[in-house]
């Protein structure tokens, strides 16, 4: 069918393009799309490949309804057609979408879905143990997070796609990080360093880079922090959920050199973007760092208004993070004693 082969043809120049330029990249993707639902061709494998890369680029454009949208079209063709593949892809999707969106209690609904089919292969099981790991650092159960991480580590092996490597030893970093365990954190991120490359995701590689240069700047190692920053910038172009964490990292950068001014100009970008993505969490972020700076210049008025705006975003973060209780998390991935011989998952 020549709708067919123009559509897979779209696709293709659209995946080589997503890096060297978005915009065109969407507009092919979209294009395919289109095409895809304007024939009668119903097959969901094919809708499946085009619906990924044309979801994560609406999203990196900050098109986060339309983003969904098309993946729940998706999972609704693939619940139709019994494709239980496509269907754990697409659950993982849209349950890592609410979660970048601070949606805890979305995302933690639709990984739970993941624990709850009973013939979902091993790998929906580790990403959806992985999603709940992410959960739990989201409360500040660190602890826990990094014993699910550690979990998915142990069960990786070769017939895993490299991407779960990655996701896995990526996550584990975080919890060292936030244990303060910086030496943990930076070898795990050098793990998942090739594994990335490996499966060429350049948002896990820009992410990698940016937790090194996190690592740097908690190390005092100015210079370092400065040219991981850059080699994460350089990693990604469209990126906008990135383009946040690399402001609000180079905000302070700057605030550790003692330059106000600009980190004050960063913060209030990564809080400009964050607000339009609706990214809960570096919202919070940015009013708290926005205090810090505003008091350090002994901007008093400026520092409490932003302060407040941060306690404010804390309460929501935390209603939000508290809608999956860990009963909750618990019942998903337990429940009942005979689903634990099934459990591959981190």
């Amino acid at each position: 069918m020549p709708q067919h082969a123009e559509i897979i043809e779209l696709l293709s120049k659209g995946n080589r393009l997503v890096v060297l330029d978005p915009a065109l990249a969407l507009q092919c993707i979209e294009r395919a799309y289109s095409l895809l639902e304007n024939c009668k061709l119903v097959d969901v494998e094919l809708c499946v490949k085009v619906t990924f890369p044309y979801s994560r680029l609406l999203f990196s454009f900050g098109r986060v309804d339309e983003s969904l949208s098309i993946l729940f079209k998706a999972l609704t063709q693939a619940e139709l057609g019994n494709q239980k593949l496509e269907q754990e892809e697409l659950l993982q999707e849209i349950a890592l979408t609410y979660y970048t969106l601070g949606n805890y209690q979305e995302a933690g609904e639709y990984w739970a879905d993941c624990f709850l089919c009973d013939d979902f292969s091993a790998v929906a099981k580790l990403n959806a143990h992985i999603g709940m790991g992410m959960i739990q650092f989201a409360q500040g159960q660190i602890e826990l997070a990094l014993a699910q991480h550690q979990h998915a580590i142990a069960l990786l092996n070769s017939q895993i796609p490299p991407v779960l490597h990655a996701r896995a030893w990526i996550n584990a970093a975080a919890a060292f990080f936030q244990l303060n365990q910086w030496h943990e954190s930076q070898h795990a991120l050098v793990v998942a360093y090739p594994f990335a490359q490996q499966a060429q995701n350049h948002e896990f590689i820009g992410e990698i880079y940016i937790y090194m240069a996190k690592i740097a700047l908690e190390t005092n190692n100015l210079g370092t922090a400065r040219q991981r920053l850059a080699q994460a910038k350089a990693s990604c172009k469209e990126w906008r959920w990135g383009e946040i964490l690399q402001l609000i990292l180079h905000g302070r950068i700057f605030m550790a050199s003692a330059q106000m001014d600009d980190a004050i100009a960063c913060f209030s970008c990564a809080l400009e973007k964050a607000q339009e993505m609706g990214s809960a969490k570096q919202i919070m972020d940015a009013h708290h760092l926005l205090s810090m700076a505003y008091q350090r210049t002994g901007n008093k008025q400026q520092a409490e208004y932003e302060y407040g705006c941060y306690q404010a975003a804390c309460i929501r973060m935390k209603l939000v993070a508290e809608g999956v209780s860990v009963h909750t998390i618990r019942q998903a991935i337990y429940p009942t004693q005979a689903c634990l011989g099934m459990l591959h998952c981190a």
